[in-house]
C-alpha cells in the first residue's frame, strides 16, 4: 500500500457496502487502528495520527497512518507516515507523540524489533516532516533500555513543565511492575532523569501510553495500567485507561497525587492520547480493547477499530470532565425535542439528549432495540449507580459495566449514536462510557424505549467528510 494509491481510491474504499461503518468516528476501510499517537498542532492544522496495520486485522505490521484537520469533520484523506522498514523497527512503528520544534513537526515514537527468539529491542526514534509533506527517520534517541527495567518500555509522550522539555515513557521494572520513566532534553540531547516518583509502587505489571499535562492549574498523568484486577465494579475491562490528578516537582521527580480514577467506564477505549493546544486539552482515545478481537465481528469485512469523537478536559470536583469539542455541533442537520416521551424511533448517525426527573423516582431505563436485541441502559438512585448492558446483544462482546454518577434532581445524558459505536456523556461529563454494539443486519432504525416519561432531543448528523 502507498500513499498515491490510498488518495486515488479513499472514496472508493468508503463507499464499499457495509454493516457497521461508522460514519463520524474515524476509523479506516480496511486493516486495524488502534493507538492515536502524534497529537498536536502545526501550520494551523490539527495533526492526527494513529497506529494502523493496513494489510490486515491483526496486531502486527504496525504502520503510522496520517490525517490532518481544522474543523474535527473535514479530513484531508489519510496517508502512511511511518512504515516498518528499517532493521531497527521492523517489527512495527509503535506508539509516540509529537511536537513542533523550531517550526518543524518532530515525531518520537518507539521502534520495535524482535529477534529469532521473540526477544524485544525497543528504541526511541526521531522522525521529522518534510517539506513536500513525506516524513523521514532522523536518528535514535535513546538506543538502549535502562538498568533496572525490562524490554516493555515504550510509548513516549513529548510535554513542557517549567519551560523545560521532557518525555515520559512506559516501563516495567525487572520485578515486572508497572512504572513510568522521565527524560529531560539537556543541550539537545535527551538524558534519562529518572523514574516518576508516585504512590503506584504495585499497580500491574505495565504502564502504557503514558501523557503528562497540565489541566486548570493541574498536573495530570494519563496512563494504561496492565494486569489490575478487577474490584467490584472496578477495573471491569482486561486492561484499564485512567488518570492520577496532583502536582509534579520536575526537579526531584516526586508525584504527589490523589487516587487512580478512570476515564471510560464502556467496554470499549484504551490508550488515550491528548493534544494540547494553548490553553486546550483535546483527547482522543481508541475505540477497542487489546487481546479481544474476537468480539469485533467487523473483521469480516477486512477492518477492526475506530477513534472516539475529540473530547475536551476540564478540572471540576477533582474529576476530569469530558465533553464533546465544540467543533462538532456542526455536525448537526436539525434538533427537534420531543415532550414526555417515552417511544422513540431513531435513525443513526444522531446524538440524543434526555433530561431525566428523578425528584420522585429511584430507577430509569432506557432501551434500545438494535434488530431485535436490546442494549440497555439504567441509574438506580438509591445506589448513584450507572449501568451499560449488552448482555441481550447476539454480536460482539457481552457484559455489564457499573459506575456511579451523581444525581440528586436530574439525570442529564448526551449520547452520541453511530452505526456501531455509542459514546454516552453524563452529567455534562463527570463521566462517560464508550462502548461498541453490532446489528445483525443493515439497521434502517432504532427504536427506544424509556420507563420515565422525558424530555428528548434529537439532534440527526451529518459524515465526516475525507477530501
Amino acid at each position: 500500500m502507498d500513499n498515491k494509491t490510498l488518495k486515488d481510491n479513499w472514496h472508493i474504499y468508503m463507499e464499499k457496502p457495509s454493516l457497521w461503518h461508522n460514519k463520524f468516528h474515524l476509523e479506516m476501510p480496511f486493516g486495524l487502528v488502534n493507538d492515536p499517537n502524534g497529537l498536536c498542532v502545526y501550520n494551523g492544522k490539527y495533526q492526527i495520527f494513529y497506529q494502523w496495520n493496513p494489510t490486515g486485522c491483526q496486531h502486527i505490521n504496525k504502520h503510522w497512518g496520517y490525517t490532518t484537520t481544522t474543523d474535527f469533520i473535514n479530513y484531508s484523506i489519510p496517508q502512511l507516515a511511518l512504515a516498518p522498514i528499517d532493521d531497527f523497527d521492523k517489527n512495527g512503528c509503535y506508539s509516540g507523540s509529537a511536537r513542533v520544534n523550531n517550526n518543524r513537526l518532530e515525531l518520537v515514537y518507539t521502534a520495535n524489533l524482535k529477534d529469532a527468539n521473540n526477544i524485544r529491542y525497543p528504541r526511541q526514534v526521531l522522525a521529522i516532516k518534510n517539506d513536500d509533506g513525506s516524513f523521514s527517520k532522523k536518528e535514535i534517541l535513546v538506543d538502549d533500555v535502562p538498568s533496572g527495567y525490562t524490554t516493555h518500555f515504550r510509548d513516549p509522550y513529548l510535554f513542557k513543565h517549567s519551560n523545560r522539555s521532557f518525555f515520559i515513557i512506559g516501563a516495567q521494572r525487572e520485578n515486572l511492575t508497572g512504572c513510568a520513566l522521565i527524560y529531560e532534553e539537556v543541550n539537545n540531547a535527551w538524558q534519562l532523569r529518572g523514574e516518576l516518583k508516585t504512590d503506584y509502587k504495585d499497580f500491574g505489571y505495565m504502564w502504557e501510553c503514558p501523557n503528562f499535562i497540565n489541566i486548570d492549574g493541574h498536573d495530570i498523568l494519563i496512563f494504561c495500567p496492565q494486569g489490575i484486577k478487577a474490584q467490584g465494579h472496578k477495573y471491569n475491562n482486561i486492561y484499564q485507561a485512567g488518570y492520577l490528578i496532583g502536582k509534579f516537582n520536575p526537579d526531584t521527580l516526586e508525584f504527589t497525587h490523589g487516587e487512580f480514577q478512570e476515564l471510560d467506564h464502556g467496554f470499549d477505549f484504551y490508550a488515550p492520547q491528548v493534544l494540547v493546544n494553548k490553553n486546550r486539552n483535546i483527547l482522543i482515545g481508541w475505540i477497542g480493547m487489546p487481546e479481544k478481537e474476537s468480539e469485533y465481528p467487523t473483521t469480516n469485512e477486512g477492518w477492526i477499530y475506530s477513534l472516539t469523537i475529540p473530547r475536551e478536559l476540564h478540572i471540576k470536583n477533582n474529576i476530569i470532565y469530558q465533553t464533546p469539542v465544540q467543533e462538532l455541533n456542526a455536525l448537526n442537520k436539525n434538533n427537534e425535542t420531543y415532550l414526555n416521551c417515552q417511544d422513540l424511533i431513531l435513525n443513526t448517525p444522531c446524538k440524543i439528549t434526555l433530561d431525566i426527573d428523578m425528584t420522585d423516582k429511584n430507577y430509569w431505563q432506557g432501551d434500545f432495540e438494535i434488530g431485535g436485541d436490546i442494549l440497555k441502559l439504567s441509574f438506580d438512585k438509591n445506589t448513584q449507580e450507572f449501568c451499560v448492558n449488552r448482555d441481550d446483544l447476539s454480536l460482539g462482546g457481552k457484559g455489564k459495566r457499573y459506575f456511579t454518577v451523581s444525581v440528586k434532581e436530574k439525570l442529564h445524558l448526551d449520547i452520541y449514536i453511530d452505526t456501531s459505536v455509542m459514546e454516552i456523556y453524563y452529567q455534562d461529563g463527570e463521566a462517560v462510557a464508550t462502548s461498541c454494539y453490532y446489528a445483525k443486519e443493515k439497521l434502517s432504525a432504532i427504536p427506544f424505549k424509556t420507563n420515565i416519561p422525558t424530555s428528548i432531543t434529537v439532534s440527526q448528523l451529518n459524515s465526516i467528510e475525507f477530501n
